[in-house]
């Protein structure tokens, strides 16, 4: 008797967890069919195969928005859906009055990405390139930089990012960040010293990096040939 009256406690305890467990899998389903196509619709922007219109981009919004409305705690639908908020702006010169208030926005996501998933350095970089477009150089800017090249320290891409708006930024930077910018391009050098060398170089910051590296014979050679075409 004891056991019967057991299995039937269980089984009506069972039954609404059971439903609540459908629900949130068929939540999850639905947000797919909407998130999946935007996603790769998104990574073929970003590997430059295909190019996107205002009307593109707006129903890159809604589709993510409403796979966000369904699946509220995925932090790859906040950050897919900050870069589609604000990924038509990405041409457009920092601190525009236009494209604020959709670099806010996206903002706003990509801090919801990182509290969700803080070990995702790509959601990181997405918030200081905001922050960066914006004009936002605070605590919460270096805070994200540095988890950047913590989080992904040997990431090209993201070397490259973090290099480009340092120089681009550096009379803004206090000098433990230029510092910070300047172990990072060391690192970088490392790795992909010909796609470092010409960004060092039209940013105009040459001169010090082959001074800082004059012992490695690839960049002396790099800059010698540069100083050659130079005095040409």
């Amino acid at each position: 008797m004891a056991n019967k009256l057991f299995s039937r406690i269980l089984f009506v305890t069972l039954i609404p967890v059971s439903l609540y467990i459908i629900y949130i899998a068929g939540s999850w389903g639905l947000a797919d069919i909407y998130y999946s196509p935007a996603m790769n619709e998104l990574k073929n922007w970003r590997s430059g195969k295909i190019t996107l219109e205002d009307k593109d981009w707006d129903r890159l919004r809604v589709n993510l928005s409403k796979a966000l409305a369904l699946d509220s705690d995925n932090p790859e639908i906040h950050e897919n859906l900050a870069l589609a908020i604000e990924g038509r702006y990405l041409n457009i010169v920092s601190k525009d009055v236009g494209a604020e208030p959709s670099r806010q926005l996206a903002l706003e996501h990509y801090r919801q990405s990182v509290l969700l998933r803080p070990t995702w350095p790509y959601a990181w970089a997405g918030l200081i390139s905001v922050k960066y477009r914006l004009g936002q150089f605070d605590d919460e800017f270096y805070e994200a930089l540095h988890n950047v090249e913590r989080l992904g320290p040997w990431e090209p891409g993201l070397q490259r990012l973090m290099i480009v708006i340092g120089l681009n930024e550096w009379n803004v930077f206090p000098i433990d960040e230029k510092k910070f910018v300047l172990e990072i391009i060391t690192r970088a050098l490392e790795k992909q010293p010909y796609k470092i060398l010409p960004i060092i170089k039209r940013k105009g910051f040459l001169d010090v990096i082959c001074f800082i590296n004059k012992d490695k014979s690839n960049i002396v050679e790099y800059c010698e040939k540069h100083k050659k075409v130079k005095a040409k």
